[in-house]
């Protein structure tokens, strides 16, 4: 361009000092070619227009935003539901594929090279910035919809989360023993209403459709109150009720401890007999051995093993064998699923509850995407159309002055 320009000024100098010409007689060759003045200010004009839109802007441009989030945990990284929160995964190559996957028109978006550009601060306040180049996205509408479906990520992934809170009440289905089976509903009722008290006391009393968080949390403690687990435990361990499996169990286990009763008593038998002989052959010596005293620890601690094996026994005979009965269990256990049942319907209006209350306290705050270093569309026309006006110009002058001294040259010839 330098050189264009230097090269025009000279013939154009020169021009006007050997002919004389003034600006008017310029002024009057351009006219003179002035269709292809018009053709080339066309074609200059767009295709500056074109070259500012598609290649300049792209490479020059950047777009930046600002946005934070907030949801129960955030401060801590973490999700509402204890799941870790890492804010860089948010420019990972897999959630740039994601967002490219998800739309026809992201298809060409070379995220690769992408991911390695991109760049994400935070600062003091929990405020993110996003910059990313502009030369990666082929319009500005494109760049926008792909960053705000980005920065959307994290937020509906906090709108959605999934939260399990039957852990008891699975426990109580694969337990085989009825007094593990009410430590389950016991410890499922508490985390119910301590869950209604954390939410009161940390977000207040909302209101859930025609109820509230209260009203919620009084409508369990009714159900805690009329129908008392202690009532239940009671009645288990006065009457022995236990499940099929529980009393094969406690079956089995009176089989194993009376065997081991047998083998101890044989084997209790056996030192006695050892101790008697060493005492008839001591003819009377008062004088006991390191081996006797062996023998009265082994009889000690078989004595005490035996003394429990017997109590166990006996409970298992008295509180357990002997007074069950395997119809009356059934319909106590019959009775114990009805109060799971219920308990089952309150956890799952829980989770409900607990849903709803952390999606109405989750936001995204994004300010509006900025696009830096962008010649805007109002400067570049203007300056294609005044480019385009006066290169053209510059050219048809240039023609026409070329062709005036070919003239005067055959003249001369």
């Amino acid at each position: 361009m330098h050189f264009f320009l230097k090269f025009t000024n000279t013939i154009i100098g020169d021009s006007m000092e050997e002919e004389g010409l003034s600006l008017l007689d310029l002024w009057k060759l351009i006219v003179k070619r002035k269709f292809l003045v018009l053709i080339l200010f066309g074609f200059i004009t767009i295709s500056t227009l074109l070259f500012i839109l598609y290649i300049y802007n792209p490479l020059r441009s950047s777009y930046e935003v600002s946005f934070s989030y907030q949801w129960e945990g955030i401060e801590n990284n973490k999700y509402a539901n204890g799941m870790v929160f890492n804010e860089y995964e948010l420019i990972s190559l897999t959630n740039l594929n994601d967002i490219k996957n998800s739309k026809e028109e992201f298809l060409a978006i070379d995220t690769e090279k992408l991911s390695e550009r991109i760049t994400l601060t935070k600062d003091e306040d929990g405020m993110y910035s996003m910059r990313l180049p502009g030369a990666f996205f082929s319009s500005d509408l494109q760049a926008k919809a792909f960053i705000e479906r980005l920065i959307y990520l994290p937020y509906h992934k906090a709108l959605n989360l999934t939260f399990d809170f039957t852990a008891n009440i699975k426990g109580y289905t694969r337990s085989n023993k009825i007094a593990h089976k009410l430590t389950y509903l016991k410890n499922q009722i508490n985390l119910i209403l301590s869950g209604y008290q954390a939410m009161i006391s940390h977000f207040g009393d909302i209101q859930i459709g025609d109820s509230n968080l209260s009203g919620l949390l009084r409508q369990t403690e009714v159900f805690q109150i009329n129908d008392d687990l202690k009532n239940y435990e009671y009645l288990a361990y006065k009457n022995a009720y236990m499940t099929k499996e529980e009393y094969q169990d406690i079956v089995r286990d009176r089989d194993v401890l009376l065997t081991e009763q047998k083998l101890l008593r044989e084997r209790k038998e056996v030192l006695l007999e050892s101790l008697r002989n060493i005492y008839s052959n001591s003819n009377g010596n008062t004088y006991l051995d390191t081996s006797i005293a062996n023998y009265l620890n082994n009889l000690h601690t078989l004595d005490t093993r035996l003394m429990k094996i017997s109590e166990d026994l006996t409970l298992m005979e008295t509180a357990s064998l002997g007074n069950y009965s395997e119809e009356k269990s059934e319909a106590f256990l019959k009775n114990l699923e009805g109060y799971r049942d219920k308990l089952e319907s309150l956890t799952k209006e829980y989770t409900d509850t607990v849903k709803f209350v952390l999606k109405e306290n989750t936001f995204l705050n994004m300010k509006p995407i900025q696009i830096q270093s962008k010649m805007s569309i109002w400067l570049a026309i203007p300056l294609s159309i005044f480019l385009g006006g006066f290169l053209s110009c510059i050219c048809g002058l240039l023609f026409s002055l070329i062709q005036e001294n070919r003239k005067k040259n055959k003249v001369l010839d």
